[in-house]
């Protein structure tokens, strides 16, 4: 057996806590040595095993068949992508901001052998360019999002720094692994091996490219970027190939844009009152001076012309921070959006920076500042904005994506609803299906030792949504923090509440991840 070999069917065989012991020599060696901050870390999990799930690994991982209970769907074929931050500890250094680790994307792939269902996963860091030099180097040599990494080497632009660890996406025939700073990176999706960052257009190189792409019913890729006082609008072909490029002056300068929404007609960025001062992360300033809040400044809602960005207004809502949106569509003149919204940045510079840290005695936004679903509209003939926020605790909205853009009924998030001592509630234990028409709630609890991630809504074969969108399957990752694995739950869409139709487990667990998407084989 081969070297390669051997270590991937180890980490398949045991997983993370395998992994962590297949380290380069150089990372072996530090280990011995007193490393106070990852000391304090993995003395942490002991107390909160929820924590290891923000570990971190520094190898990839495969296994060639999952564990699979229940009864798979056999028309369930195709390719489950999740990025997310994987890789934290360098050297003795533990970053010190959850968004800060290099991306890592997990491929699960549903398929059949020998006339039975079968499961199989695959984790490929990004190759980025900070990743090639700072694994040859056996440390960190640039500062990042939120922690203060002394710079050691010369930079030239934003991919020197981009960590491709927030979305990952199939399309035109190649995977694209995205940070809302720098350029997407194409991977094979045959490998998951990383072929180079993509420019989209001509002078174009390193440009912002958001981690938040829009695939219409129509097949078009669309996507946003901004810096500064610009913003750039993408319109991506199904083979892959930029249609249309467009960029704009804003009428101010934007910090963390993070999510939008299309519509048949316009492109929807919110912008949340929310400061971002790399200057003093470097310097090593407290998260709350690096990530400032204005809380005397509104939400600001920048509507343009899809066709022509240069043709766009901006509404005011209430202040509220915002990471991502649900899905927009317009009628009668007025846009409706759905998105999550809290009160502030208290997890950008503070359940980020705490659980990196191990840290988990302040009340999280379950208590003091939960996120939850808010609706508005926006009148384009009056300029009015009204905004109502739902009673619930709720993260990462997902609709069914044959209705992105248009009017879609049911809203997927995970979510919580019960209190667990010592766990954070932005760890959501459950998952919801809300009917926007009723208010009615589908939900199913996956229990107070487990993480419910991002979801997803997989239109079920020859099913058209604007008949029903519920004639999917939803599928979505969890962490069970008790047996320590990571696993894949299918569930049928239409009774969420009846628990999952099947779950395929691996033997070991991945890193908490962000986002993700589905291709069908």
């Amino acid at each position: 057996m081969e070297r390669r070999q051997f270590i991937e069917s180890l980490a398949c065989a045991a997983g993370i806590g395998a992994a962590s012991a297949l380290r380069p020599a150089w990372a072996q060696a530090a280990s011995a040595a007193p490393l106070n901050a990852i000391e304090r870390f993995d003395a942490a999990v002991q107390q909160a095993p929820w924590l290891a799930a923000v570990k971190g690994t520094a190898v990839d991982l495969d296994c060639e068949s999952l564990a699979i209970e229940g009864r798979w769907p056999t028309e369930l074929q195709g390719r489950f992508y999740r990025n997310g931050p994987a890789l934290f500890e360098r050297n003795g250094v533990r970053y010190q901001h959850w968004f800060d680790g290099d991306g890592m994307v997990q491929q699960f792939t549903f398929g059949q052998r020998a006339g039975k269902p079968h499961v199989s996963h695959r984790g490929r860091f990004v190759r980025t360019m900070k990743f090639e030099r700072e694994q040859a180097a056996g440390e960190f040599l640039t500062p990042t999002f939120g922690s203060p990494i002394k710079p050691k080497v010369a930079t030239r632009g934003p991919d020197d720094f981009n960590t491709a660890n927030t979305n990952a996406i199939e399309h035109g025939g190649r995977v694209l692994a995205m940070w809302e700073g720098g350029s997407a990176f194409e991977l094979d999706p045959a490998t998951l091996q990383t072929r180079g960052p993509v420019t989209w257009r001509d002078g174009w190189a390193q440009v912002p490219f958001s981690a938040h792409p829009k695939l219409d019913p129509q097949g078009v890729l669309w996507n946003f970027g901004t810096f500064a006082d610009r913003l750039l609008a993408y319109q991506i072909g199904a083979d892959g190939k930029a249609i249309k490029t467009q960029m704009t002056k804003l009428p101010l300068r934007v910090g963390m844009v993070h999510d939008f929404a299309i519509t048949q007609q316009h492109i929807v960025v919110p912008i949340p009152p929310v400061t971002l001062d790399f200057g003093a992360v470097a310097r090593g300033a407290p998260p709350e001076e690096a990530f400032a809040w204005r809380s005397a400044e509104p939400l600001r809602i920048w509507v343009a012309d899809k066709d022509d960005i240069s043709k766009n207004r901006l509404f005011e809502l209430p202040n509220e921070m915002i990471f991502h949106v649900g899905n927009a569509y317009e009628q009668d003149g007025v846009i409706h959006l759905s998105y999550v919204g809290s009160s502030g940045n208290a997890f950008l510079a503070g359940d980020a920076v705490r659980m990196m840290r191990g840290e988990l005695d302040r009340p999280a936004h379950g208590v003091d500042e939960r996120s939850q679903t808010v609706l508005a509209q926006f009148d384009l003939r009056t300029g009015r904005a009204t905004r109502t926020a739902l009673d619930d605790s709720a993260e990462f909205p997902r609709v069914n994506p044959q209705r992105i853009g248009t009017t879609a009924r049911y809203l997927l998030n995970p979510t919580g609803w019960k209190i667990f001592p010592g766990r954070p509630n932005y760890w959501f234990h459950g998952l919801a299906l809300r009917d926007l028409q009723t208010g009615k709630l589908d939900r199913y609890d996956y229990g107070a030792d487990v993480i419910a991630e991002e979801h997803l809504i997989i239109p079920k074969r020859g099913a058209d949504a604007a008949r029903d969108e519920r004639n999917a399957w939803v599928i979505g990752t969890s962490f069970d923090a008790r047996r320590k694995q990571t696993a894949v739950s299918v569930f049928e869409a239409s009774n969420l509440a009846a628990g999952p139709v099947a779950v395929a487990r691996l033997s070991y667990f991945i890193p908490l991840g962000f986002h993700g998407n589905f291709t069908a084989a």
